[in-house]
């Protein structure tokens, strides 16, 4: 029975000139060209894409530098008490500061104030 069933697909790769013409078919691919011409365009591809890989990681390399050159000298700058960021703020909390101090000053002045003008009030009522 499955001598039967094989005869067909036996006949098919006994024709030498249909076993040719199938191998012709499988080097070729969808466009109908050589294998060789594929891989030599995949070779060509693949030589750009590294090329294109290989910029990108330069270019990467390259801001990385530039921002660690850049933090390098931010560090120093606040190190040292330059650094324009740190100034502002610095400027911000001194203000601060004296906007407290002078409120608590004034704080005190009326709380001295207060507690005079009772104890006068209490000395009258003895």
């Amino acid at each position: 029975m499955s001598a039967a069933l094989l005869s067909p697909i036996v006949n098919y790769y006994n024709n030498k000139e249909e076993l040719y013409s199938v191998n012709d078919e499988d080097e070729r691919g969808i466009c109908g060209r050589d294998s060789y011409e594929d891989t030599e365009d995949a070779r060509e591809t693949d030589i750009a894409n590294k090329q294109d890989d290989e910029d990108y990681l330069e270019v990467k390399e390259q801001m990385y530098q530039e921002k660690l050159t850049s933090l390098k000298r931010q560090r120093q700058q606040l190190q040292e008490g330059t650094l324009q960021e740190y100034q502002k703020r610095m400027k911000k909390l001194d203000q601060q500061y004296k906007e407290r101090m002078q409120n608590a000053e004034l704080f005190l002045q009326l709380e001295t104030e207060q507690v005079e003008r009772n104890y006068i009030k209490d000395k009258k009522q003895l």
